[in-house]
């Protein structure tokens, strides 16, 4: 009888966990993940982006993570202020006003990374670190 008792929990189990995956399909193509709506303090996403069509990036992070765009205090030699670089699709732009040059239109995402993990991946000279623009033709 103990047996029998633990078939029946082994069955009983086996049984919840396919129902629990009913989303999965049995091609393999299992559920399609959906876009994200909304990034996180140093992420925009395209569902954010929407909201300003026709507008620059400058525009949309102005009003979206406008402490990108403010300066970075006592970070260089003499003190003085250093603000973000700008990078689009992996290729350095320059400053700040590189984005009123960037419609939205065109951005799947924008990241901010902090001075450290700009160095890391793009070298020295970035202390106000970078924000980098992936635009949709650039995936």
């Amino acid at each position: 009888m103990p047996f029998r008792s633990g078939t029946l929990l082994v069955l009983a189990l086996v049984v919840s966990a396919c129902s629990s995956s009913a989303g999965a399909s049995l091609s393999g193509g299992g559920p399609r993940a959906e876009a994200p709506t909304r990034g996180n303090s140093s992420l925009i996403v395209r569902a954010e982006i929407d909201n300003f069509q026709g507008l620059s990036a400058w525009e949309a992070v102005d009003v979206l993570r406008r402490r990108w765009t403010q300066p970075r205090r006592g970070t260089n030699f003499g003190g003085s202020p250093v603000y973000a670089n700008v990078v689009v699709d992996g290729t350095v732009r320059g400053t700040l006003g590189e984005l009123n040059r960037v419609n939205v239109d065109n951005i799947e995402t924008m990241r901010y990374l902090n001075p450290a993990d700009a160095t890391t991946k793009y070298g020295t000279g970035f202390l106000g670190g970078v924000i980098e623009v992936s635009t949709i033709r650039g995936r």
